[in-house]
C-alpha cells in the first residue's frame, strides 16, 4: 500500500512583489502528490523571509504575529486533516484547503455576525432590553462598517481577520476620525467584544483577539448645579415662552432626576398617592427597566400645575409639554446665558444636580439616592460621592467656626 504524503509549506512569491517591495506570502499544500496553494494576505520584505525555516526573520511585533498566524494556520490544517480522516471522507489538497477556507459553510464577517445579533436584539426590545440598548450596538456596528471600508477597503471583513491589530486600529480610528471620547471609544469596542465572545461561542473562530487587548474607563467628573445656581433659575424672569418653558421643565428635572427620555414619557396616570399621603410619580426607567418611585416636591408640583392646561398637555395626554431633546438642550444655552449660569446646561445635567445637591448633599443615603435614580448597581451612584465629602468638609468649616 502506497503511504500518504502530507506536506505544509509557507513561502513568498518574489515574482510578484507589491509596489512598496513587500513580497505575498503562500500557503501550499501538498498531499500524496497532489498540491494547492492559496495567498495567506500577508506579506513581507523579501529580505526578512527565513526560507530554510519557512517563516519570519527576526522578533519584531510584525515578525511575531506573522509567525503566530503561520503556526495557527499549520496547526487549524492538521486538526482539518484528522477530522477529515476520521470522518471517512476523500482527501486532496483542494479539498483540505477549502475545509480550512470554510468554502461549502458560511463564512461570517464580523458586519454579518454583527447586524444578525442587532436584528435579533431588536425583537427582544421590551422583554428584558431596551431601545437603548439597540441603539448603542447599532452605533458601534455602524463606526465597524465604517472602520472596515476605510481601513479595509471591505466591509464584509471576515472574522478571521479580527486580531489585535484590528482592535488597536479601530480604537484609533474611533478617537481621531470619529471623534469620540475614550469612554465611548471603549463603549463601541465592548460592544464589538460581545460579537467575538458569540464567534467564538459558535466556533466561527478559535482564538480570542482580545486577549491582550484591555477595555478601561476614564474617571469623569461630573458637572452639576449648586443650591445657589439653581435659585437663580428659578427666579430669573424669562419673558420669551419658549425658553420660559425649557427653564421649567429643566428645573422640574433638577427636583425629579428623570432622565430626558423618562421626562417625555411622563403622563398623568404616572402619579400615585403614596402612603405617606402626599403624591409620588411612579415609573419604570427606560435605560434599566428598574420601577422608580419619585416624591414631588413643591417646586415640581407647582410645574406640573402651571402646564395643567397646555394645549399640548391636553391633547397628548402628557404630564409636561416637553419638546424634542435636541431643541431642549439647544434652547438650554439660550436659558444659560440669560441667567448667568457659566456651564454647560443639558438635559442630563439635571439628573446630575439632582443626585448631588438636591438629595446627597442634604443628607439622603447613598443607598435611596440609588434607587431614586433607577440605578440597577449601587457602584452607579457612587460616582456621586464626592459631593458627600464636599458637604462633609462644609459642614465641618461650619463647626469650627462655632467652636471658634
Amino acid at each position: 500500500m502506497k503511504r500518504a504524503t502530507f506536506n505544509i509549506l509557507f513561502y513568498v512569491k518574489r515574482t510578484k512583489l507589491l509596489k512598496n517591495g513587500d513580497a505575498p506570502v503562500y500557503l501550499r499544500i501538498t498531499l500524496n502528490g497532489d498540491t494547492a496553494e492559496i495567498s495567506l494576505k500577508r506579506c513581507i520584505k523579501p529580505t526578512l523571509w527565513d526560507t530554510t525555516r519557512n517563516k519570519a526573520k527576526g522578533t519584531s511585533p510584525e515578525a511575531a504575529e506573522l509567525n503566530d498566524y503561520i503556526t495557527s494556520v499549520r496547526g487549524q490544517l492538521f486538526m482539518h486533516q484528522r477530522e477529515l480522516q476520521e470522518a471517512g471522507k476523500q482527501i486532496t489538497a483542494k479539498v483540505l484547503l477549502n475545509t480550512f477556507l470554510g468554502v461549502g459553510e458560511k463564512q461570517w464577517s464580523l458586519v454579518e455576525l454583527f447586524q444578525e445579533h442587532n436584528d435579533n436584539l431588536k425583537q427582544l426590545i421590551g422583554n428584558g432590553f431596551s431601545p437603548l440598548t439597540l441603539q448603542r450596538y447599532d452605533a458601534a456596528l455602524k463606526h465597524i462598517r465604517n472602520y472596515c471600508t476605510v481601513q479595509y477597503n471591505n466591509e464584509k471583513l471576515p472574522l478571521t481577520e479580527v486580531n489585535n491589530k484590528f482592535i488597536t486600529g479601530f480604537d484609533f480610528y474611533l478617537k481621531t476620525v470619529a471623534k469620540c471620547q475614550h469612554n465611548s471609544s471603549m463603549k463601541h469596542i465592548k460592544a464589538m467584544k460581545k460579537i467575538i465572545r458569540i464567534a467564538i461561542a459558535s466556533d466561527y473562530i478559535r482564538k480570542d483577539p482580545f486577549v491582550n487587548y484591555r477595555i478601561t474607563q476614564k474617571n469623569v467628573e461630573r458637572e452639576y448645579l449648586t443650591q445657589a445656581e439653581i435659585d437663580a433659575i428659578i427666579n430669573k424672569e424669562i419673558t420669551i415662552q419658549r425658553l420660559d418653558v425649557i427653564r421649567d421643565l429643566f428645573i422640574f428635572e433638577c427636583y425629579t432626576g428623570f432622565a430626558y427620555k423618562d421626562l417625555a414619557a411622563l403622563r398623568k396616570e404616572n402619579i400615585e398617592i403614596g402612603i405617606d399621603g402626599h403624591r409620588w410619580i411612579v415609573i419604570r426607567r427606560g435605560k434599566t427597566g428598574v420601577t422608580c418611585r419619585i416624591p414631588l416636591f413643591p417646586v415640581s408640583e407647582n410645574i406640573i400645575k402651571k402646564y395643567a392646561a397646555h394645549a399640548e398637555v391636553i391633547i397628548s395626554g402628557k404630564l409636561l409639554p416637553v419638546p424634542s431633546n435636541q431643541k431642549m438642550n439647544a434652547y438650554l444655552k439660550e436659558v444659560a446665558a440669560i441667567c448667568g449660569i457659566d456651564k454647560d446646561l443639558h438635559t442630563h445635567l439635571a439628573r446630575h444636580t439632582y443626585a448631588t445637591t438636591v438629595t446627597l448633599s442634604n443628607g439622603i443615603p447613598m443607598e435611596t439616592v440609588s434607587k431614586l435614580l433607577g440605578h440597577s448597581k449601587l457602584q452607579t451612584t457612587q460616582i456621586y460621592a464626592k459631593v458627600v465629602n464636599q458637604k462633609v468638609e462644609d459642614d465641618i468649616e461650619m463647626l469650627r467656626a462655632k467652636l471658634g
